[in-house]
C-alpha cells in the first residue's frame, strides 16, 4: 500500500504502544493473561501474543528485553507437556487447535518442536483447523512433504460459526489459517482462491472481531505481498473541485485522505492507465448527540440513577455537588446459552465526575456483582464479564455532579466482544448541572 510519512509514523507508533503494553499481560511463567495484571495464563491469548511479537520483530520492531525469551520458554514447555484431551470432541477440537497454534508460532520463531509436532500429527480425532495449522507449522520447518500429507483431502472452507471464548474463533479466522497453510506449502493458486473469498467478506458490511480481521488481513497480505502488479496505476484525483492531480503508483493500494465536508462535496477519480482500478469511498462517524436509539438483542439491560440512600432520581437535572449512583442491571435471557466476554461501556457526561471506589475504599458500599475485569478511567467505566443463562448482574458507579452546564450523556452499551449480534444499549440524553439553589429549566 502506498502510504505517506504520517501514516507510516502512526502505524509504527501503534505497534510500539502495543508491544510496550505487553508487560502488563505477561505472567511470571512467561505466558500471557487475557487481562492486564491477571496471574492465570489464557493459552490461546498467549500463542496469539507471541505470534504478534514474532511478526513485529520480523518487521524491525524492538521487543522489550527478555519478554520473547520468557514466552518461548513457557510455550516450549506447554507444547512438550500437552496431551490429547480425554473429554468430548468439542473440547478436543479446541485443545488440539491451541496446541497446533503453539507449534506454529514456535516454528515461525525458528524454534520448532519436532517431537511435539509428530505427537500431534499422530493423535487421532484432532480437528480440521488443527490439521491446517499443523500443516503450516511443518511447512515452516522445511517439511513440506509432511505438510502436504496432512493437508491431502482436507476441506478448504469452514462452516459458519462464532466462538465467544476458548480460541475466540470464527469461520473467517479459520479460513485465513487455511490460506496461510496453503501459502506456506507453496500452493499459491489454492491460497489465492481462499483469499479471494476472504477479501469479498472483509469488503462487505459484516462485522468481524479484531482477531478474525487481523488473521484475514494477514492472510491477504501474505498472498498479495508475494505478487507484483504487471503495470503501475495511473489516475487523476480531484477533491472538492480542486484541479485534478496526475498520480502514479506501483503499489496495489493507494489511499487518499479526504477532509470532513461541511456540506456536499465532490470527489472525482479518472483512470488514465491501462489497468482496471477499483475505487471505494469510505465514510465513518457517530450519531449526533441525542439521536442514539435503544436496542436489545440477546441481552436485557436496565440503567437507573439513585441517591446515595437508594431513592430513584432523574439525572437530567442535578445540583452541583450532588453525589449519586448509576445502577446498571444486565441479564441473559438464556436464548444463546452462556454469554462470554461481555463488555459493558459506561461513558459519563463531562460535567460528572466518577468517584473511584477503589481509591476511596467504598467498594463494599456499592455491593457490585463479580466481574472478570474492570477499567475505571476519567470519564468512563469499562466492565467485562460472563453471564450464565437466566443470570443477572448489577453494577453501581458512584458519581458527583461536579461542573455546571449542559452536557450530553452517551448511550450505555453492552455487547459480546466476539459476537456483535448480542448487544443492548439505552438512548443517550442531555443533562444539566446547575448551581445549588438555582432554578432549573424544565428543558
Amino acid at each position: 500500500m502506498e502510504m505517506n510519512d504520517a501514516t507510516v509514523s502512526e502505524m509504527r507508533a501503534n505497534v510500539e504502544a502495543a508491544l510496550r503494553k505487553y508487560q502488563q499481560f505477561q505472567t511470571g511463567s512467561g505466558g500471557f493473561a487475557y487481562w492486564p495484571g491477571q496471574r492465570e495464563v489464557d493459552e490461546w491469548t498467549s500463542a496469539y501474543a507471541g505470534h504478534f511479537m514474532i511478526e513485529a520483530e520480523g518487521k524491525g520492531f524492538a521487543l522489550l528485553p527478555g519478554m520473547k525469551d520468557k514466552w518461548l520458554t513457557y510455550t516450549r514447555r506447554q507444547a512438550r507437556d500437552w496431551s490429547p484431551a480425554e473429554a468430548n470432541s468439542w473440547y478436543m477440537d479446541r485443545s488440539s487447535l491451541t496446541q497446533a497454534y503453539r507449534l506454529y508460532t514456535l516454528a515461525l520463531a525458528n524454534q520448532a518442536e519436532a517431537g511435539a509436532m509428530n505427537r500431534l500429527r499422530t493423535t487421532p480425532d484432532i480437528g480440521l483447523q488443527a490439521k491446517w495449522m499443523l500443516a503450516a507449522a511443518y511447512a515452516l520447518n522445511n517439511r513440506n512433504d509432511v505438510a502436504q500429507e496432512i493437508a491431502k483431502g482436507l476441506a478448504t472452507s469452514i462452516p459458519s460459526y462464532v466462538e465467544m471464548g476458548w480460541t475466540y474463533g470464527s469461520d473467517l479466522r479459520d479460513d485465513a489459517i487455511i490460506a496461510e497453510a496453503l501459502n506456506r506449502m507453496g500452493d499459491k493458486a489454492g491460497a489465492a482462491s481462499v483469499v479471494k473469498n476472504i477479501g469479498s467478506r472483509i469488503a462487505s458490511d459484516s462485522w468481524y472481531s479484531t482477531q478474525s480481521t487481523a488473521w484475514a488481513l494477514l492472510a491477504i497480505s501474505r498472498v498479495a505481498g508475494g505478487t507484483t502488479p504487471d503495470k503501475a496505476m495511473h489516475f487523476t484525483a480531484s477533491v472538492n473541485g480542486a484541479k485534478a492531480q496526475e498520480r502514479m503508483s506501483e503499489r496495489s493500494i493507494v489511499r487518499i485522505d479526504l477532509p470532513a465536508p461541511d456540506g456536499k462535496k465532490k470527489v472525482s477519480i479518472s483512470n488514465t492507465g491501462k489497468n482496471i482500478l477499483y475505487v471505494r469511498l469510505v465514510r465513518t462517524g457517530v450519531p449526533p448527540p441525542g439521536e442514539e436509539h435503544p436496542a436489545s438483542n440477546g441481552l436485557a439491560m436496565n440503567v437507573t440513577y439513585t441517591t446515595m440512600e437508594g431513592t430513584t432520581i432523574n439525572p437530567a437535572n442535578l445540583s452541583q455537588g450532588t453525589d449519586f449512583i448509576a445502577v446498571v442491571t444486565v441479564g441473559n435471557p438464556g436464548m444463546r446459552g452462556t454469554l462470554q466476554q461481555l463488555a459493558l461501556t459506561q461513558v459519563f457526561p463531562s460535567g460528572w465526575e466518577i468517584r473511584n471506589s477503589r481509591l476511596e475504599g467504598t467498594e463494599n458500599v456499592q455491593m457490585n456483582s463479580p466481574f472478570t475485569y474492570q477499567d475505571i478511567r476519567d470519564d468512563r467505566v469499562l466492565t467485562y464479564f460472563d453471564l450464565a443463562p437466566s443470570e443477572s448482574r448489577i453494577w453501581r458507579v458512584l458519581l458527583n455532579a461536579a461542573y455546571t452546564g449542559r452536557f450530553h450523556m452517551p448511550s450505555t452499551n453492552c455487547s459480546a466482544m466476539y459476537d456483535n449480534t448480542i448487544n443492548a444499549r439505552n438512548g443517550g440524553q442531555w443533562v444539566t448541572v446547575s448551581k445549588p439553589g438555582a432554578e432549573i429549566s424544565a428543558k
